[in-house]
């Protein structure tokens, strides 16, 4: 199957899906957050496979899924610091 992010329905709802999974990443420990980060992934690459993309194209979707992930959790990161600044 051919990647087609845009008419993707799976993909916009692992979008939208997003504000949960970075709220659950930021219960986890700092030291664990990177564990949890590869299973997010993990889960993102086994349901475009599981969607019927090639491997390469899979690798893609769950990147795509993964960046938007990571971009959020360092928005409401800097969204936390901005409400309870750490002192310097």
């Amino acid at each position: 199957m051919a990647l087609d992010l845009k008419n993707d329905e799976v993909f916009s709802v692992a979008i939208e899906g997003i504000p949960r999974i970075v709220e659950f990443i930021a219960t986890v420990p700092v030291a664990k957050r990177s564990l949890a980060l590869a299973a997010a992934q993990q889960s993102y690459l086994k349901t475009a496979q599981t969607l019927g993309y090639d491997e390469a194209d899979a690798q893609k979707w769950a990147l795509a899924v993964m960046s938007l992930l990571e971009i959020a959790s360092i928005a409401s990161a800097q969204t936390a610091e901005e409400r309870w600044p750490i002192p310097a």
